[in-house]
């Protein structure tokens, strides 16, 4: 997550009638809600808008009625705040923090809120009505003092342990990382056993730190940097990475996210509403690779309840092969391009146990235009052009001796 996001002052904007009245709609960036209150997010989330996912929501709603249990999202992060009971439908807390340790950093709740949110009055928040969380704490704060407070791979790799341990009997489908962590020992491991019990694992590419120096990386250090070097498990196999793409977003994008080789989808993120540590909706700004990263998790979620009987790998190839760029020459900053949620629910691939999907290859001439037919070889066209040949010749002698036999007749005379 972008740590600058954490010093962003709430947004006001005032329209001021010709009394001199103001009519305030006041926006509250989730970086800025407190459990103190104050404010909400006076906007629709624009990345719902963009994304089609009320069309989406109604798809499963028509097609795919609840079933047996919910799908349940795992929120592998600073956990969800006290305030949000009635906003976030949260199956069952664990801590990997201090017993006494307060849900004090914004973004397990922004994630949470962006994947299974209930609608706040008349705006959109979560991407996956229906579904619910399971809040696994992770760290408590990314700024604090106290290293056994910020994300730790170790903390990480024990959270995705027990995720898996746990996944049949809660359900749990979709395992959401929006804070990436260095690569520790028994990360890679704790995720291939979370993939081992068919759970999605969906993790953030990776926000850009802001320099303590106050500098700006020049134009050549952003192409050079790949994220992939530092941010896990994102770089992992078969995790779907998520970038953030700057949509909407008045600054340059580049400022906020990173390049990331092993970038899997995008989706946008800005003006996007969850809710904050007071219990009222926020809005997320700036962009943020955690919060798409929420949002997909979101959009994996409604295709886990329309195809409940797919694999792990199926689900994710319908994420992919329905994206808006290509699987065949993916880019570090939207992978195989920004999800698309009805057309992964709508298209209709059928991909293989291991996520393979048949491609439809055009192919040249397959029905051409039709043509008269070759006529068969004539074995005696030789001899009868020889025989047209020597009549011709016969017939020129015949012609010659006809004229010439008078003249010889008056010479024997």
């Amino acid at each position: 997550m972008h740590l600058r996001s954490v010093l962003a002052g709430a947004t006001a904007f005032a329209l001021v009638g010709l009394t001199g009245a103001p009519a305030q709609a006041v926006t509250v960036t989730c970086a800025e809600s407190s459990p103190d209150g104050g404010g909400e997010a006076g906007i629709s989330s624009a990345p719902f808008d963009q994304l089609g996912l009320e069309r989406a929501q109604q798809q499963v709603d028509d097609f795919a009625p609840p079933a047996g249990e919910p799908v349940r999202v795992a929120v592998l992060d600073s956990g969800v705040g006290a305030a949000n009971a009635d906003s976030i439908p949260v199956r069952k807390t664990v801590s990997y923090m201090p017993p006494d340790a307060d849900v004090s950093y914004f973004l397990g709740t922004e994630v949470a809120g962006l994947i299974a949110g209930a609608d706040d009055g008349s705006r959109h928040v979560g991407f996956a009505p229906g579904t619910e969380i399971v809040d696994v704490r992770t760290y408590v704060d990314p700024t604090a003092d106290d290293k056994e407070l910020r994300p730790t791979s170790g903390t990480t790799a024990r959270a995705l342990r027990w995720v898996a341990q746990n996944a049949r009997d809660l359900n749990i489908k979709v395992a959401t990382i929006a804070f990436p962590v260095s690569n520790g020992p028994g990360l890679r491991a704790a995720v291939e056993e979370a993939q081992a019990k068919d759970v999605v694992v969906v993790a953030a590419t990776g926000d850009r730190v802001a320099p303590t120096d106050g500098t700006e990386p020049t134009a050549e250090e952003l192409r050079a940097d790949d994220a992939a070097t530092d941010s896990y498990p994102a770089a992992f196999p078969h995790v779907v990475a998520v970038n953030s793409t700057g949509d909407g977003y008045p600054d340059d994008p580049m400022s906020i996210v990173r390049a990331n080789s092993r970038t899997t989808v995008a989706a946008p993120t800005y003006h996007g509403v969850s809710y904050g540590l007071s219990g009222s909706s926020c809005a997320v700004d700036p962009i943020s690779t955690g919060a798409a990263a929420a949002e997909v998790s979101g959009v994996v979620a409604l295709l886990w309840q329309m195809y409940r009987h797919d694999s792990a790998k199926q689900i994710i190839a319908r994420l992919v092969n329905t994206a808006n760029g290509t699987t065949d020459d993916p880019t570090p900053l939207t992978g195989a391009g920004v999800v698309q949620p009805y057309e992964a629910l709508t298209r209709p691939l059928d991909p293989g146990a291991k996520g393979d999907v048949e491609r439809t290859v055009t192919q040249a001439d397959v029905h051409p235009e039709a043509t008269a037919p070759v006529p068969a070889p004539d074995v005696l066209a030789e001899t009868r052009d020889d025989a047209v040949w020597w009549g011709l010749i016969g017939g020129g002698l015949l012609v010659v001796a006809l004229l010439l036999r008078p003249v010889l007749a008056r010479r024997r005379s």
